[in-house]
């Protein structure tokens, strides 16, 4: 009875200071985010738009997890708009557009090196108004540059808090993984000490899939309607392991991850992103590339090659470019780097290579996916709304849905 009182006293008398952000939703569930500003007993109602039965879901935030709740809500009917409350409190922009089963379209918005400035701020109300399935973050969102576990949960918070990203985020799945400046330093790899602290607050403040598998890394996936997106950890594992062209990239364990899942994956549509960019293209200098480890883009290649429907998507070095790995296959292996969708652009990021089909230096941009049948169309896109360049791909034969 005691505890009963005191989780409803809890409820009413301890506000939320961060959130809402939606996570990961499929056809029948979601993850809400949120944090209070001390322990609470936190409640997320979503009701269905017809009124019909609510589905309800409780969580218990600590101080141990910086007060934050990563509240599931399961039982969500497919192809079902709902809207949601926590601890008896909405707005307008509370709601969850859940899919259908069999979702024949998507629209993913891409995104790294973001600030909390107008200038970003454009981006995402950009974003807002082009209604994504999702928004994926390459990583560099935010930018934090330190391991102490403090300052990686405050830059979370205003991360969060920014009003535009805020209002975006609270009816838009938000998927993500991180490039150096958030797992900790500049050009930094998987040897940086006390990067446990930087995973500890990613499981914390990104309500994502999963985090990594066994404690490391933060590697996840997910599916939105045809597309599939494997969101690759390429600082975690870096250097760990092996020496000179040998040393690991992913790591063993994430490379099993990525090789078995994949092999398993039915979607018409594949995507493997991650902050890092795949090819060697960079400015003088740099060693965070898939270049800098020539064995596991290798490994990679050999992986995706032969396999319609695969792209691949970077960001992290301030310059947006398409580059052709593989341009006389059946399907060409295409990468798209996007990057920033702040106001910083690094003119030496674009080096001439025979590879890059095209190259802009353009603040406030970002990457539009979107596919719909046995089309993929991959669209740069700035703040103002101008599509800066696209491109479309066409399946060979239509790929049969599977059952999610």
């Amino acid at each position: 009875m005691l505890e009963c009182l005191l989780s409803m006293f809890l409820s009413t008398t301890t506000p939320l200071t961060t959130g809402p952000v939606l996570g990961d939703l499929t056809p029948t569930q979601v993850r809400v985010w949120c944090r209070t500003d001390g322990p609470a007993n936190v409640e997320v109602v979503a009701t269905p738009a017809d009124g019909t039965a609510a589905v309800t879901a409780t969580m218990q935030t600590m101080a141990e997890s910086d007060f934050t709740a990563n509240v599931l809500l399961e039982g969500l009917r497919p192809g079902t708009r709902y809207t949601y409350a926590i601890n008896g409190r909405t707005d307008s922009d509370w709601w969850i557009d859940v899919p259908p089963i069999h979702a024949e379209i998507a629209r993913l918005a891409f995104g790294s090196c973001a600030k909390e400035a107008e200038g970003s701020g454009r981006v995402w109300r950009r974003m807002a108004s082009l209604a994504p399935s999702a928004v994926v973050l390459l990583g560099d969102t935010p930018y934090i540059d330190t391991t102490d576990l403090n300052t990686q949960r405050s830059r979370y918070r205003a991360f969060w808090e920014f009003p535009p990203f805020a209002r975006l985020a609270t009816h838009t799945p938000v998927y993500s993984t991180w490039d150096d400046h958030d797992f900790g330093l500049n050009d930094t790899d998987g040897r940086m000490k006390d990067k446990a602290n930087s995973r500890r607050a990613v499981t914390e403040y990104r309500p994502l899939p999963s985090h990594g598998e066994h404690g490391e890394g933060i590697y996840t996936r997910f599916r939105s309607g045809p597309v599939e997106v494997w969101l690759l950890d390429a600082r975690w594992f870096a250097r760990t392991a092996g020496e000179g062209q040998h040393f690991t990239l992913l790591g063993d364990a994430q490379w099993a991850w990525l090789e078995r899942t994949f092999k398993a994956s039915a979607a018409p549509f594949r995507v493997l992103a991650c902050g890092m960019v795949f090819n060697e293209s960079v400015r003088p200098g740099k060693t965070d590339c898939w270049g800098m480890y020539p064995y596991e883009q290798i490994r990679l290649r050999s992986l995706i090659e032969d396999v319609p429907g695969v792209v691949l998507v970077s960001g992290d070095v301030h310059w947006s470019r398409v580059y052709e790995h593989d341009a006389d296959a059946a399907w060409p292996l295409v990468e798209f780097v996007t990057s920033p969708v702040h106001e910083h652009l690094i003119a030496a990021a674009d080096p001439p290579h025979p590879n890059v089909t095209w190259s802009r230096g353009e603040v406030n941009s970002f990457l539009l996916l979107d596919a719909a049948g046995d089309t993929l169309r991959l669209s740069f896109m700035n703040a103002a709304g101008e599509v800066m360049h696209n491109r479309a791909f066409t399946l060979p034969t239509v790929t049969p849905h599977p059952e999610w």
